[in-house]
């Protein structure tokens, strides 16, 4: 009982994360400028970037190296040599490369994230986070408000240690001109709304004047202002407009312009506006630690009315699937219950068999907090096999123990000790065995081994602590339950007796 307490007290110990991060094998560099910038501007920045992380990057440790350019972003894929061949480890790298370059050009935003051949199930898993592990979301209903807000919990959130990458979903809106018409003045002059609106986009858009064919083949003709003259915004004020009485006037004596910037894109989760503040975590960093160390935080921050902090993406996929397993984990003890009962064709016996499964907690608490292994899903489904293996041995222990006690009409200590020496041997050989299989994959060999690392950890720690606790326990609880059994039958029988002794003759 002292040991089942001290590994409950140990679980607060353990870190928690939806899945085991398996080992890097490429680091992606994401570079970004405001919403408008000239693509011609984005290539000059990623070239010199180029040269920066050139100029710092191991060239032995480099497989392939690609750049690429597009919607206003621009990327640094590097795909490294097998873990073997490194001279440093991808997340060291990663964390090393990110230090240098975040500063490097000022006005660029620079996100560094190692990556695996696994990292599609983090996208998914991740929902709108993309990649990126934590996931915080702005609910509130004000955009102006909304991204003071986030900026501030993106200040707050750069400040805790083994935190990196911050960055918003909603950054500065797309540049945009914006044109209100003055209808008092354009009713006088005749002029409408659609007349403006072709005015404008035939002039800088360009309007189809015509086809030209050439053997069968027909190309559009557009027509619009000379290149020259559609430079800047200024030069929508000096577009032309002819009135009803065939005066021409320009568009400024007709608009107001104003300039602007408009949000590319106004995200919603059930119904409320969001802004997603979205972070890295730096090597050795759990999920579950990080989303505390930041929940900490941010409980110090006062919020605007009508605004609330969700925590999503994979923090979120993982408390659905702790939910799902701490629920499977009950469901598998019920039927295991149901099972030995019918079995066995009592009640008892299956709940002495039934107090074998806390003590594998014994065995997989010092077994995770050693090996440094975090509670993931594959430590649950591990979990939940270990469960229907721990079992085993109490089963052959009660079972043995009833057969001496009916077959031989032993008393109940001494068929419980003689048992306890027969069965001993079989439930240690059942055990090495049991336990030697998962030890390739406790120790994580290999390629992306260490996702199932885990798995194994946990059932051979688990077995290990069960088997030998078991040999004691399980017989001090038959003792023990068998011994009250006998005086709870030995009182009622009893009382019968008296009952029956005093009852007054017909």
């Amino acid at each position: 009982m002292v040991l089942l307490a001290a590994s409950l007290f140990g679980t607060r110990y353990l870190s928690y994360e939806l899945s085991p991060q398996p080992q890097a094998d490429s680091i992606r560099i994401r570079m970004s400028m405001d919403q408008g910038t000239n693509i011609a501007i984005l290539h000059s920045y990623l070239m010199e970037m180029d040269t920066v992380v050139q100029s710092i990057l191991p060239p032995q440790d480099v497989l392939h190296y690609l750049r690429d350019v597009s919607n206003g972003s621009e990327e640094i894929e590097i795909q490294l040599v097998p873990q073997g061949e490194r001279s440093m480890n991808a997340d060291a790298l990663a964390d090393f490369l990110r230090a240098r370059v975040q500063q490097a050009i000022p006005g660029m935003r620079v996100q560094v994230r190692a990556q695996s051949g696994m990292g599609f199930m983090n996208r998914m898993m991740g929902s709108s986070g993309g990649d990126d592990a934590v996931q915080i979301e702005l609910r509130g209903y004000d955009l102006d408000q909304a991204v003071q807000v986030a900026q501030a919990v993106q200040q707050r959130v750069e400040l805790i240690p083994g935190i990196a990458d911050v960055n918003l979903s909603r950054l500065e809106g797309r540049p945009e001109q914006n044109i209100r018409f003055d209808r008092e003045r354009m009713a006088s002059l005749g002029i409408s709304v659609a007349d403006v609106s072709r005015a404008v986009q035939a002039s800088i858009g360009g309007s189809r004047a015509g086809v030209f064919r050439d053997r069968g083949e027909e190309i559009d003709i557009v027509m619009r202002l000379r290149q020259e003259d559609r430079l800047n915004v200024q030069d929508i004020d000096n577009i032309s407009i002819r009135a009803s009485n065939g005066q021409v006037v320009p568009l400024s004596s007709l608009v107001t312009s104003s300039y602007d910037r408009g949000p590319t894109d106004i995200r919603r989760i059930d119904g409320q506006r969001v802004t997603f503040i979205n972070a890295n975590l730096q090597s050795g960093v759990a999920l579950g630690d990080a989303v505390d160390r930041i929940r900490a935080d941010l409980a110090l921050m006062p919020l605007p009315d009508g605004f609330s902090l969700v925590y999503g993406g994979q923090y979120e996929e993982q408390q659905k699937a702790q939910r799902d397993f701490v629920m499977a984990i009950v469901m598998a003890l019920v039927l295991i219950y149901m099972v030995m009962a019918a079995q066995f064709e009592r009640y008892l016996d299956p709940l002495i068999v039934m107090f074998s499964v806390p003590l594998a907690i014994v065995g997989v608490v010092p077994m995770l907090l050693a090996t440094g292994t975090t509670l993931n899903m594959q430590s649950f489904m591990g979990l939940i096999m270990l469960i229907g293996i721990v079992v085993n041995n109490a089963i052959l222990l009660v079972d043995y123990i009833n057969m001496m006690r009916r077959e031989e009409g032993m008393d109940l200590v001494p068929a419980v000790i003689k048992a306890g020496k027969l069965r001993m041997r079989p439930i240690l050989m059942t055990t090495l065995t049991t336990v030697l299989a998962p030890m390739p994959m406790a120790m994580g060999i290999g390629a992306s081994a260490e996702l199932q690392a885990s798995l194994g950890r946990v059932v051979i720690g688990g077995l290990l602590a069960s088997t030998l606790i078991t040999l004691v326990f399980i017989p001090v609880v038959y003792v023990g339950a068998y011994t009250v059994r006998s005086w709870i039958t030995d009182r009622i029988t009893g009382r019968r007796s008296v009952k029956l002794a005093h009852r007054p003759q017909s």
